[in-house]
């Protein structure tokens, strides 16, 4: 008579999604039980409130040796990025990151959804891949707050990327594109790979985490491409 209950209470517990703060631990220490448990309950509006409210008090609390670096990146040759620099707005800062962090994370949920769905015949929902992302996230935006950390420690990184260990790669694309892997979003992929896997339970980590390798590397080649046209523009019209 008990054992019914008792396996009754169990599954309500491994279903239930932990606090948030656990949860964000968790996307860092154990996300294999994470995502098993949001796939269950796949809440997502608290976390997405949190990773909101990061982004906006990162762009005020940065140094602005990072907003200098950041605009020296793409900025042309012959212009000052210390005068490009502006103080956030308040207003524009939060409405620019309410629209940016969810349409962002949809349009991961919605790769996902397209490939595992509706390529390969999954069953998992929008709403479990778009909780699973939003969680993922929290990876990457530690990452940015590293790099406030070291900023104001006095360092001008932009990004933790494979670059500084391999200092003599050039200007030249291939300097641009190893610069600008970061190392916080690669893990984000294999998080996120972790995630695919519980919500497909027939798919790899291995094999989602590459499949977001794949997609992320390809955007860090289009932007350090985009960025050597840039330099190319600005190089020609100073000639």
């Amino acid at each position: 008579m008990n054992q019914p209950l008792e396996s009754t209470v169990e599954s309500t517990v491994a279903s239930t999604a932990p606090i948030l703060p656990l949860r964000i631990v968790q996307t860092f220490t154990s996300p294999g039980e994470l995502f098993a448990r949001l796939r269950e309950t796949p809440v997502w509006i608290d976390a997405m409130v949190a990773l909101i409210a990061l982004g906006v008090l990162f762009q005020f609390v940065q140094p602005e040796s990072l907003q200098v670096a950041a605009i020296e990146a793409f900025a042309p040759e012959g212009v000052d990025p210390e005068e490009l620099v502006r103080s956030p707005s308040l207003v524009s800062t939060t409405l620019g990151a309410l629209i940016f962090t969810p349409a962002f994370t949809a349009l991961i949920a919605g790769m996902l959804l397209l490939n595992y769905n509706v390529v390969m015949g999954g069953e998992g929902t929008f709403r479990q891949l778009f909780s699973a992302a939003t969680h993922a996230q929290f990876v990457n935006m530690a990452g940015a707050y590293v790099i406030l950390g070291l900023a104001f420690l006095g360092s001008d990184q932009l990004v933790l990327s494979p670059a500084l260990l391999l200092p003599d790669l050039g200007a030249g694309f291939l300097g641009r594109f190893v610069g600008s892997i970061n190392v916080f979003a690669v893990w984000t992929c294999v998080v996120l790979g972790i995630a695919v896997h519980r919500i497909y339970p027939k798919r790899s980590v291995a094999g989602a985490a590459v499949y977001l390798l794949v997609l992320y590397l390809v955007l860090v080649g289009l932007g350090a491409a985009f960025a050597g046209a840039l330099m190319g523009l600005a190089a020609s019209g100073a000639g």
